[in-house]
């Protein structure tokens, strides 16, 4: 019973963690596609827009791939867990 209420107290600390990963996946997506619309509207093709546009892409990979992990990590300690079970 102890590693159970240890897992869970582990779960729900990482849920927080999963959670602000999540948040900051969609502001950097949401950034994204603002600096997107920007060069639609106005035709920029100046070299600023393209760093500025290839940062929010790096951002957003960045957070997408960080949220993966957690999860993936989350899922391996909730494997490990039913299979101590066994």
């Amino acid at each position: 019973m102890t590693e159970v209420n240890q897992a869970g107290g582990a779960q729900s600390g990482g849920a927080t963690n999963v959670d602000n990963a999540i948040e900051q996946a969609e502001r950097s997506g949401q950034e994204y596609r603002e600096i997107s619309g920007d060069a639609e509207q106005t035709g920029s093709n100046d070299m600023a827009y393209y760093l500025k546009l290839q940062r929010a892409m790096m951002k957003e990979q960045q957070a997408y791939t960080t949220v993966s992990t957690i999860m993936k990590a989350r899922s391996d300690a909730s494997l490990t867990a039913i299979r101590n079970f066994k």
